[in-house]
């Protein structure tokens, strides 16, 4: 049986435990594709028709996500017999939804977002479906880690920050990605109650990435 100290040094050389509140998701962003700022560096295309006026900013959109799932994958199989054994034989692979969880401003910029998403899938004025090749959009999720080291320094107006020990552990990026369902929001008479809507995705596969978070990770702000 393992000892403290032992997983004490597990941990110690793995840099410590993965943590469940530390990850990024990005979401495509409104509008005209382009760079992501910030954290959410690199190029995701845009969803046709979402213009900036009144939604958030991808960046925003991390920021707001409570709630987030790394997908996982089924392989799915049949019994093959083999005179009185009987095995499993994979043919094929599975992918469930990825949910995730958003807490809404009195802007309600996250709704203005998906709402948007949603008419350019289906416009249910018109009476017709958009091509998913228009729709369907790469959506990105992180597993971070927290930093072992972090220094801030500033300069007037300007202020640095570096970070060493941190980064991105785990990375995946949902392929065709788009909102099949936008969850209800439900409402009470709690006095510190906040507002979260939960968006379900679905998408054709997932693949691992290259983490766009680094060892050292420096950011400059103004």
């Amino acid at each position: 049986m393992p000892t403290i100290d032992e997983l004490k040094a597990v941990a110690s050389s793995k840099l410590g435990f993965a943590r469940t509140n530390n990850f990024l998701v990005e979401l495509p962003p409104l509008g005209g594709g382009g760079g992501l700022s910030g954290l959410l560096s690199g190029f995701v295309p845009s969803i046709p028709g979402v213009t900036p006026a009144s939604q958030p900013g991808a960046r925003e959109l991390n920021i707001l996500c409570k709630n987030a799932t790394l997908p996982g994958k089924q392989i799915l199989t049949h019994d093959r017999r083999i005179g009185m054994r009987f095995e499993k034989v994979a043919y094929g692979y599975a992918v469930g939804d990825v949910n995730l969880t958003f807490f809404l401003m009195n802007d309600y910029g996250v709704m203005n977002y998906f709402d948007a998403w949603r008419a350019a899938i289906v416009d249910e004025e018109g009476f017709t479906v958009g091509y998913k090749s228009e729709y369907a959009k790469p959506v990105r999720i992180h597993q971070l880690r927290k930093p072992q080291l972090g220094v801030s320094a500033s300069a007037g107006p300007i202020s640095i920050n570096v970070g060493v020990g941190g980064g991105s552990v785990y990375s995946v990026e949902l392929e065709k990605a788009f909102p099949t369902t936008i969850g209800q929001i439900d409402f009470s008479n709690d006095l510190d109650g906040l507002v979260e809507v939960t968006v379900s995705f679905s998408y054709t596969n997932w693949r691992r990435i290259t983490p766009s978070q680094n060892f050292i990770n420096v950011s400059v702000g103004v």
